[in-house]
């Protein structure tokens, strides 16, 4: 495998870097400030100082209440009319989690896991496909790498006003990098498990240079991960190199330069398949799927030297931030991506009648990625005798350009009853085929281009009791899509068009918060509907579909005293996405009844969520728990009595610690969790994710080193996830341990 090399991104880091740096010095001469004062704390003067940094200096057990993601400054949750749930450093260390779906079952109410092999997640039932970095959309292919994260943010509900991301309908994931640190600090990690597990993880900061008027820190993140797996086919294989650093100048502007290097060789699919009599269901009477008896954990579709998947990701961001005046405060962000995908997946397809046959396919996929995104903020706050003005205006523009060459190619079926024999796989993998030696069958080239703009206005008055939040945002799409097979080439709508987010939180005392919003996305569809026979496209075209949500809830966080306090959130929510392109009845149809392609009235969710946490501190040591649960329900355009496909009506997750601070047990932490879901509809299936419980525990002596032992799933439930044909379904394999060694300082 031939990977790109990463020279023209670090080109162009380099350029926005220097064309940074140039406007930092700009702005610095024009200022009035004292920047040429050393700064006493750098990073923590920055804070105070600027909108666009988050502080965690409150954060106490699992609880965090400060984000930039709902209103692109750093704002409390209770200030924020949106439903935003945080996990926190402390989390996602005690579930030494590996990947976000193992955080979001906790802390997170309405947002489910699509699949194994990446972070696609169902919110409010609607599919999110794509994630954030550090507030920025960034496309994956694989799991995003955690070696370097400090945080997870969900904001739900349509985020195109505040993301500046027409995508996200149903919410965003954004995962928040660890940042430099002024003063030394690190930990190193290591984790073992079942099946030759290793992983490092490494985190080291500090200050690098400090003189008059400017300090520079630094981040190095080291990861590493090599395992084997139940199945023969599959395997780990990371090597994760990031870092960042942190210009200080004075104590008014800063430079925030971060990124990453991830090797990611490792092969996990779609590896098990259906029992075939569980694949006899429909739509409106599916059946509860189960896997099949030689769907083994160790079953594989095929063998390892026959498939690979090898993902390499480059990530780079640049952040300049600088206090104008007083009120005043500016932000300008670059971010480059990297990403090249090469592999040859072998996987079964169908499942036959007879139950054993296994047909399969053999489908090598050739992926080019290249992103630029720069953005521009600019707050302003301007206090009156009765109210609070909070100016927020700016802009996003994003190009990506997107290669991918993919062939399916049909290879000999496999008989599951026999395992052991591949023989005419040693015959099909000796010869050439269409994307393995000869041209691919499908290839395409897309250059999607989106420059949007927004303006936020906030109200407060009455010292803050009442905030009055109105937003606007206009995209202006671009770009096409070539075919280089037919040389077709389609251009993306090219209307403008416009987001909005209006909101108001009433807060009676200081430690409640009720709020209601209402905010939408907007989707330009091309294409046409039928009107006399399906496929004719002699109809109207295809409306802009428009994503609504509207949505009221109650927020609280209370301290009783010091040793007592409380918080979360209710939330009640209604969704929709209107004109949904879908087949039905053409009112013109030759002959009346035929079907063709229709626009639908719209998708619809509701439903209610319920996030709570608690924290107990006493003379021996501290209690934390958090809990979600959430209700709803959901309706298909192209049949009201459908739910949604993946949505998930009742989620429940509980998770609580005690770790003692004195006493004979002192340095000793001991935590649970318990996680159930209803059944959802995917397609012809039921799926059914049965209740799972983690136990965790950790040890820590001396001021740097603790052992941490992790038992997931101890009920040993091996479960279905997601299916994609009743010989393509992903499963969780059940109980698995995992024993760390940390030093930190």
């Amino acid at each position: 495998m031939n990977y790109t090399k990463p020279s023209a991104l670090f080109a162009r880091m380099l350029t926005t870097c220097a064309a940074l740096c140039a406007a930092s010095a700009a702005v610095m001469a024009q200022t009035t400030t004292t920047a040429d004062a050393p700064p006493a704390s750098a990073d923590s003067d920055i804070m105070k100082l600027n909108p666009f940094v988050v502080s965690s200096e409150n954060d106490k057990g699992y609880r965090t209440q400060q984000t930039l993601v709902g209103s692109r400054t750093a704002k409390n949750l209770m200030e924020i009319p949106a439903s935003i749930s945080i996990i926190n450093r402390e989390q996602i260390d005690d579930l030494n989690a590996v990947e976000v779906h193992e955080v979001l079952q906790f802390g997170v109410a309405g947002v489910t896991q699509n699949q194994t092999i990446n972070d696609d997640v169902n919110i409010r039932g609607f599919r999110t496909t794509f994630s954030l970095r550090d507030g920025v959309t960034k496309t994956g292919f694989k799991r995003n790498p955690m070696f370097d994260v400090e945080r997870v943010e969900v904001i739900k509900g349509p985020g195109a006003m505040l993301l500046g991301n027409n995508s996200f309908l149903g919410g965003g994931v954004n995962f928040v990098t660890v940042k430099p640190t002024h003063q030394p600090a690190g930990d190193v990690q290591v984790t073992v498990s079942k099946n030759s597990y290793a992983r490092l993880a490494a985190n080291i900061s500090g200050p690098l240079y400090s003189a008059k008027g400017m300090t520079v820190d630094y981040r190095f993140t080291l990861g590493a991960l090599k395992a084997d797996k139940d199945k023969e086919i599959e395997n780990e294989d990371q090597l994760f190199l990031g870092g960042g650093l942190a210009f200080y100048f004075g104590q008014n502007t800063s430079l925030l330069v971060n990124g990453y290097w991830f090797r990611d060789n490792g092969y996990f699919y779609w590896e098990d398949f259906l029992d075939y009599n569980t694949t006899l269901g429909t739509a409106n009477a599916p059946m509860t799927a189960k896997l099949n008896s030689y769907s083994t954990k160790s079953f594989s579709p095929a063998r390892s030297r026959d498939a690979f998947w090898k993902n390499q990701d480059s990530f780079v961001d640049i952040t300049f931030l600088t206090s104008l005046t007083e009120n005043a405060n500016l932000r300008l962000y670059y971010f480059g991506g990297n990403l090249v995908d090469r592999r040859r997946i072998v996987r079964g397809i169908t499942i036959t009648a007879d139950n054993h046959t296994l047909l399969r396919q053999d489908i090598p996929i050739l992926i080019d990625n290249y992103t630029n995104n720069i953005q521009g903020d600019f707050t302003h706050k301007l206090p009156l005798s009765v109210v609070t003005l909070d100016t927020t205006a700016g802009f996003d523009a994003s190009i990506t350009y997107q290669r991918q060459d993919q062939s399916v190619n049909t290879m000999p079926a496999l008989d599951t009853a026999n395992i052991n024999n591949f023989t005419a796989d040693d015959a099909w993998f000796s010869v050439p085929h269409p994307g393995a030696g000869q041209p691919n069958g499908s290839q395409a080239i897309s250059r999607p281009i989106n420059i949007s703009y927004y303006f936020q206005e906030n109200l407060s008055f009455l010292k803050e009791r009442l905030i009055l939040v109105g937003g606007f945002r206009w995209f202006i799409p671009g770009g096409n899509t070539k075919n280089n097979v037919t040389g077709i080439v389609t251009d993306s709508p090219d209307k403008m068009f416009k987001t909005h987010k209006y909101g108001v939180v009433v807060r009676p005392i200081p430690a409640v918060s009720v709020y209601w919003t209402d905010t939408s996305n907007a989707f330009p569809q091309v294409g046409y509907t039928d009107r006399y026979a399906g496929n004719d496209g002699l109809g109207a075209p295809l409306s802009t579909q428009e994503g609504k949500m509207k949505e009221y809830g109650v927020k609280v966080d209370h301290k009783f005293s010091d040793a007592v306090s409380a918080y979360g959130s209710w939330a009640h929510y209604d969704m929709s996405l209107t004109h949904v392109r879908t087949f039905g009845v053409l009112p013109e149809g030759i002959p009346p009844g035929s079907v063709g392609i229709v626009e639908s009235q719209a998708d619809l969710a509701q439903g209610w969520e319920l996030e709570y946490g608690l924290r107990l501190s006493s003379a021996t040591g501290n209690f934390d728990l958090i809990g979600t649960y959430a209700d709803g329900k959901s309706q298909t355009a192209a049949d009201r009595t459908l739910a949604a496909a993946d949505f998930v009506p009742r989620k429940t997750s509980l998770m609580v610690k005690y770790g003692w601070t004195s006493g004979p047990l002192r340095g000793f932490m001991l935590g649970a969790t318990y996680f159930d879901q209803s059944a959802k509809r995917n397609a012809n299936f039921l799926i059914d994710f049965p209740a799972t419980y983690n136990v965790f525990t950790r040890y820590a002596w001396g001021k740097h080193w603790s052992v941490q032992l992790n038992l997931n799933n101890i009920g040993d439930k091996r479960y279905i996830v997601a299916i994609a044909g009743n010989g393509l379904v992903q499963t969780e394999a059940g109980f698995d341990s995992m024993l760390a060694g940390k030093y930190k300082w």
